[in-house]
């Protein structure tokens, strides 16, 4: 199901998909941390009652399809999709990300100047859908490419614990953030929290 969803000031059926509500009736465990094992997305998405997206890339947005049909089970699938990515100049992807042996990143990791050097990294900034180009452009203006890092995290149901461990393990000398357009009380902040804390430990 495609919902669309993004503050931008085109009417409040395109402003909101209300993906706090999906989020809520989620049957994971915030507490839980699924063991670490061989196919761990794979296993999260059969034991999930249904799967939540914001992709933030053509390429991804491709992939997550794709692996909707592939899959061996059928789990509903929601996706996020804000109108503006389809014409804003930055939202693109190399033809490179859909060859074979490419796949759906459940979380795009900052490939820039900041994680040559993670140590000297001071933040990291956690965003799922379109307010992620908003974040580049604003910390390229400022000239923090090398102090702040961006991750996004494109399927936000289940929750990536894996990779945000990983992450966080990474970026030691961090503060961590997460950025959203919606008010606290709406979008993924409330989901997000809690599993965050999770895989952190």
């Amino acid at each position: 199901m495609l919902l669309p969803h993004g503050m931008e000031g085109m009417g409040p059926e395109h402003s909101s998909a209300r993906p706090e509500r999906f989020l809520q009736m989620a049957s994971d465990d915030p507490e839980c941390f699924p063991p670490e094992e061989e196919e761990f997305d794979v296993k999260q998405l059969s034991n999930i009652n249904m799967i939540v997206a914001n992709c933030s890339t053509p390429a991804n947005y491709f992939h997550i399809l794709r692996r909707q049909i592939a899959l061996p089970f059928r789990k509903p699938l929601i996706i996020m999709t804000p109108k503006s990515l389809l014409r804003h100049p930055e939202c693109k992807s190399s033809f490179d990300q859909l060859l074979p042996g490419t796949e759906f990143q459940r979380m795009i990791l900052d490939e820039g100047p900041a994680s040559q050097h993670p140590a000297e990294v001071v933040k990291v900034l956690f965003c799922t859908g379109k307010v992620y180009y908003e974040l580049v452009k604003e910390r390229r203006e400022r000239g923090l490419d090398d102090k702040i890092a961006i991750h996004t995290i494109e399927q936000i149901c289940p929750f990536p614990f894996d990779i945000m461990k990983k992450v966080t393990d990474t970026y030691s000398n961090a503060e961590l953030f997460w950025v959203q357009e919606e008010h606290k009380n709406m979008g993924a902040w409330s989901y997000v929290q809690p599993r965050t804390q999770t895989a952190v430990g």
